[in-house]
């Protein structure tokens, strides 16, 4: 029977010296920190292994094609619908039909009470709505305290000497007011348009209110808009997982970094291998390793 045979794979442990440790200790603070800054990068600091680099490379690559995502979802996309339902409303809204046909039904009210319910079920957007045009509300008669209609032909008058939409001080806050129900009667396919105010039963303040057309433009409208929405929602999700990039490849670089270190404190060594069997100890100069063999 052999010497291998009765031995078998016996293994010993080789510890360094902190001359050999020098330059390969990984700070796992260090390395969380950079992974937390730029996701990958601490554990291609760490390095060691290809499972390190490997884990590395994943993590900038999921970063890159985040970023990648937010870009093209929640800007590119975004912009270009927006351009979109922007072109579309100018196609078909026309601001100067919808103030004709609204102030038409306005002149038909009676009294107080219908020009108060009138003005809260179909205008109560009125003030921020000549804001978006003007920038002050109460500009060329747009707005007032005081009433509906202050001024309606100097409104009027403004609105036709001018492309509004070349002009308005407020585009998004316009754009969105004209997707309400109650701007139905400036689109060019309105339909079933109310054109009596006693057909709007605005005598009482409880009864149901009646709408004052159909428009299948703004319902496209709304669609495109409400497209464009959901690409800037988007942002959430992007942002989101960008932050739980950061933290895992964060937490990960310094575990790499840990795991690093404490292998080069010990490392297994193949007693056959490695070890003379000569039975003599021989101590370093500095003490800092240990070689044991032994010899029959």
């Amino acid at each position: 029977m052999s010497r291998r045979d009765i031995l078998g794979p016996v293994k010993v442990s080789k510890v360094y010296g902190i001359d050999e440790m020098k330059g390969r200790y990984k700070s796992p603070r260090r390395a969380l920190f950079m992974s937390l800054i730029i996701p990958g990068s601490g554990q291609l600091y760490v390095g060691g292994s290809k499972f390190n680099y490997a884990r590395g490379g994943a993590y900038l690559a999921i970063e890159g094609a985040l970023w990648g995502g937010w870009y093209y979802y929640s800007v590119h996309k975004y912009n270009r619908q927006v351009s979109r339902y922007r072109n579309f409303a100018k196609e078909h809204y026309n601001a100067v039909t919808y103030e004709t046909k609204v102030y038409g039904l306005y002149n038909q009210l009676s009294d107080e009470t219908e020009e108060g319910n009138f003005g809260t079920r179909y205008m109560s957007d009125r003030e921020s709505y000549c804001k978006s045009i003007y920038g002050t509300a109460t500009a060329n008669g747009c707005y007032s305290n005081d009433g509906l209609f202050p001024n309606e032909e100097s409104h009027l008058s403004a609105l036709k000497s001018v492309n509004v939409w070349n002009t308005l001080s407020n585009k998004g806050a316009y754009y969105s007011a004209i997707s309400g129900s109650a701007y139905v009667l400036g689109w060019d396919d309105a339909q079933d348009e109310v054109t009596s105010a006693d057909a709007l039963d605005l005598s009482s303040s409880t009864s149901e209110t009646v709408a004052l057309g159909s428009s299948e433009n703004l319902k496209h409208y709304r669609k495109l808009r409400s497209k464009a929405n959901d690409y800037a929602d988007m942002q959430a999700w992007f942002f989101g997982g960008l932050i739980l990039n950061h933290l895992v490849s964060a937490v990960d670089a310094a575990w790499s970094a840990h795991v690093h270190n404490a292998a080069l404190y010990e490392e297994d060594v193949s007693f056959l291998d490695n070890i003379h069997l000569n039975g003599v100890f021989v101590p370093t100069t500095s003490f800092t390793a240990v070689t044991l063999s032994l010899d029959f």
